[in-house]
């Protein structure tokens, strides 16, 4: 767990604060659902003041973001009440060390995919390496609080999903149904896991798998208990479960969130004009192309496999394993693609499948350091040769890496060309504003310093990552009220500053990145301020 280490070196998110809030609402909720005729008479009390104070908005059934899961934003709010934390800053850094469990555990579950499905713990090592070293998704393991938890409850639902359909019994039927079930209260779309499950029991069914083996009690159990858990873990569902849940299903479909967005050097006006070639691009662009080239490796072997075998879909314990990776690597990505569907900030909405699609290449990567050459002179070395071009690529992604940190998110191979910042969203989240505060702070010494942003939430939850004194000399402001510095990420404001030149940008990687720059303010206005 040496990332514990690193966590207090990431920033906060825009929206952090709404996934904080719909957490909290749910809490609320249960105070107004749950009986508390058992607690002492003051508790009661307090709490039923508490309730009455919350303005009708923060309700859960009045509330905009109800449609949202809450598998971990409500035991995180449990888990914050307990602390005892008050401070900003203390909250902050305890949920980001909650994700970064969460995706720890993800990681361990990864592992034994990796390990199982090559027969080799060396291969699982290697499988969990390349998932550290995928510079997007490792910077989200320390704060995403929606897609990088999602993405590690997926990959545990993945391993109960493998250990079930493997060999159908209660005992594996209740771990994934509970994994299912905290997936879906994540993000419904985690919906796809139990219907790949289902898909495949049902394949490896009619194949003859299961042969003397009592299937249909198990699956059973394991419907009715992924139902009742699903409900369970997620309040709203509370009431009128199949109308809440067919209400969030069509929500998911139709994003609320609509604003212009760079893609490829344009400025598409709305995120619902945005090609389908959307998520394909990005993924193109930002995944390593080690990992690109094992994952089209293995798609050969697929291919190759399916033409020889006519058409059969798999022989052995691995290939029907590979099946269900596949099923949900290019599943989700596919139906985005075809539907047509709305997404935006590169393609975070995606990375759940960024797992299944990662144990492929990794086989692709596996069968390319196993393959015999034809040529004898080759042959003996041939391993020699895989292994160094395998620990030089991953070498160079460490040091974009270390040379990025703590902006791992902001990755992106050579397919991007060099200044990928002028063509495509770049810190959408604006991460980078802690930075740029602390530069404030340390080269103003003034005791008060006015500073307002391009994005009214992320300046104020990076904010609050800074130290109570660095808080005390900071007031952020919003236009048209006066300010000292204006500090932009360019989003959503791509033509130049009226201000002049920068007073300090954040540059990155050799060609020199734009992340952020700071303005000082013209004097009459920083004169007003004070």
């Amino acid at each position: 767990m040496g990332g514990l280490s690193i966590v207090r070196d990431y920033g906060s998110f825009g929206d952090e604060t709404l996934c904080r809030d719909s957490g909290q609402v749910s809490l609320v909720y249960l105070y107004e659902v749950l009986p508390i005729r058992w607690l002492p008479a003051p508790i009661a009390a307090r709490l039923a003041a508490r309730v009455a104070a919350v303005p009708l908005k923060y309700h859960l059934l009045n509330y905009p973001d109800r449609d949202y899961g809450v598998a971990f934003e409500l035991p995180m709010t449990l888990v914050e009440k307990a602390s005892g934390y008050t401070q900003m800053r203390d909250v902050l850094l305890l949920r980001h060390t909650c994700v970064l469990l969460v995706c720890f555990a993800g990681l361990v579950a990864f592992y034994w995919l990796a390990a199982q499905r090559l027969g080799s713990w060396r291969a699982g090592l290697l499988g969990v390496l390349l998932l550290v070293l995928s510079p997007r998704q490792f910077a989200d393991f320390f704060y995403n609080a929606k897609d990088g938890v999602f993405l590690a409850c997926c990959v545990v639902a993945t391993s109960t999903a493998v250990a079930l359909l493997r060999r159908p019994r209660y005992r594996t039927a209740v771990a994934h149904a509970l994994a299912c079930a905290i997936a879906i209260d994540v993000r419904v779309v985690g919906v796809i896991l139990p219907a790949c499950t289902l898909g495949l029991l049902a394949v490896r069914a009619m194949r003859g798998d299961y042969t003397g083996q009592r299937v249909g009690k198990p699956v059973g159990f394991y419907l009715g208990l992924l139902l009742l858990a699903t409900i369970a873990f997620w309040p709203y569902l509370w009431s009128a479960p199949w109308a809440h849940f067919t209400e969030v299903f069509a929500s998911m479909s139709h994003y609320k969130w609509d604003s212009p967005i760079l893609h490829q050097g344009r400025i598409i006006p709305t995120v619902r004009l945005l090609p389908r070639s959307y998520a394909p691009v990005w993924l193109g662009i930002t995944i390593p192309l080690l990992y690109l080239a094992g994952l089209l490796l293995s798609l050969g072997l697929l291919v190759r496999q399916l033409v020889r075998r006519g058409w059969h879909l798999y022989a052995s314990d691995g290939e029907w394993q590979d099946l269900l990776f596949w099923a949900l690597g290019l599943g989700p990505l596919l139906a985005v693609i075809v539907l047509h569907s709305v997404l935006y900030d590169g393609w975070r909405q995606l990375y759940f499948v960024y797992p299944p699609l990662l144990l492929l290449a990794l086989r692709g990567l596996v069968a390319a350091w196993r393959w015999q050459p034809p040529w004898l002179s080759l042959r003996a070395s041939w391993p020699l040769v895989v292994g160094v071009g395998i620990t030089a690529s991953l070498a160079a992604i460490s040091r974009d890496m270390v040379r990025l940190h703590p902006l791992e998110c902001l990755y992106f191979n050579k397919f991007a060309g060099t200044h990928p910042e002028r063509r495509y969203e770049y810190d959408y989240w604006n991460l980078s504003f802690r930075q740029g505060l602390e530069w404030i702070v340390r080269h103003d010494a003034r005791p008060r310093i006015r500073v307002r942003s391009n994005n009214v939430l992320a300046d104020v939850m990076n904010y609050y990552t800074l130290t109570p004194a660095e808080q005390a000399r900071l007031i952020i402001v919003r236009e048209p009220a006066p300010a000292d510095y204006l500090l932009t990420t360019y989003r959503f404001h791509w033509q130049p500053y009226p201000y002049g030149r920068p007073v300090y940008g954040l540059r990155v990687e050799k060609e020199g990145r734009r992340v952020f720059d700071i303005f000082r303010l013209p004097s009459p206005l920083a004169d007003s301020a004070r």
